[in-house]
């Protein structure tokens, strides 16, 4: 079976894409317990006892812990053990607890220890964060248009933050960011996994995996696809693939394959908001915010976070 992190459906092993939402399908045994992880009431790095999980997915074991000591709730995230011999994932993901300490934000998940659990697997501790992943409100039809809005400007916040650090995300999709809400009218958003993040300036040096960058990536730019140099203006323009989706229920663009939806985000103009939710209507600035976040050459794009952030801020909640 292959599964669909967008939407949560299951389908056959043949099936590429997911037919509701365009996503890429992924083998991902969730929830499995696997032998060789620890197991729940394990102690790891001397006062980290795990006390749910795991959660398995494609390169970690993910783990609910509480700090001994301190009485904390953490998150730690533990390295498979049939990869804990690749020194390329290994250094990734060390790479990633070393980015999240790096950058001092509230909006973003805090990297807090790393080390070796007894078999020798790489962990990671993380700060726990409240809250939903942003794809399991849309999914549930669980957030308003107005939160939305607020959410996004809470990512382009924290997105500045990151690349103030000199550092790209690459990763943004749904299922890296936390909403939580602890009051009435009051949103927190946090951002998740650093996993693929690279240093502002990075160019693969490799030929491009075209079916990898969407499986990991979840909407890579244009010219991440083209194997370019990388800046800023990447995280824009896949944080406006994430606005377009969670606005409008769909993908920017759906494809048989991925060689078909990559020639698409390098070619094709993106439909405008209404056209994609019939029936909907949504305020000019806020589709002229998305085009331009989706603009094909990152020159034509918001330049920063923050220019996206203010076009943002221009839209009042009655307007939605």
């Amino acid at each position: 079976m292959k599964w669909c992190k967008s939407c949560n459906s299951t389908h056959d092993a043949k099936a590429v894409v997911c037919p509701k939402d365009g996503s890429f399908l992924v083998v991902m045994q969730e929830n499995q317990v696997d032998e060789e992880l620890p197991q729940l009431k394990a102690v790891i790095g001397d006062h980290y006892e795990l006390v749910a999980g795991p959660i398995r997915g494609s390169k970690r074991g993910v783990y609910k812990a509480r700090h001994l000591l301190v009485d904390r709730t953490v998150i730690i995230k533990i390295l498979l053990p049939e990869l804990k011999h690749l020194g390329d994932v290994v250094q990734r993901f060390q790479n990633e607890t070393k980015m999240m300490a790096m950058i001092a934000h509230p909006g973003v998940a805090h990297s807090l220890d790393m080390g070796l659990t007894p078999a020798n697997n790489p962990y990671q501790v993380g700060e726990f964060c409240e809250g939903s992943t942003l794809d399991q409100l849309l999914r549930a039809d669980e957030i308003e248009t107005a939160e939305l809005i607020t959410v996004f400007n809470q990512l382009c916040h924290a997105l500045d933050a990151v690349h103030k650090q000199k550092i790209v995300h690459l990763a943004l999709k749904p299922n890296h960011i936390m909403v939580h809400f602890p009051a009435k009218n009051q949103v927190v958003t946090y951002l998740l996994d650093f996993y693929q993040s690279e240093e502002i300036g990075y160019q693969t040096q490799n030929a491009v995996d075209i079916p990898a960058l969407f499986r990991n990536c979840g909407f890579p730019s244009p010219e991440l696809l083209k194997g370019e140099k990388l800046d800023q203006r990447a995280d824009v323009y896949s944080l406006g693939c994430v606005l377009f989706k969670a606005l409008t229920g769909k993908a920017v663009f759906t494809g048989t394959d991925a060689k078909e939806l990559a020639r698409m985000h390098m070619e094709d103009k993106p439909r405008q908001l209404h056209q994609a939710a019939p029936g909907k209507s949504f305020p000019a600035v806020l589709n002229n915010c998305v085009m331009t976040a989706l603009e094909k050459e990152p020159a034509n794009r918001y330049q920063s976070m923050l220019d996206m952030q203010r076009d943002l801020m221009m839209i009042a909640p009655s307007l939605l």
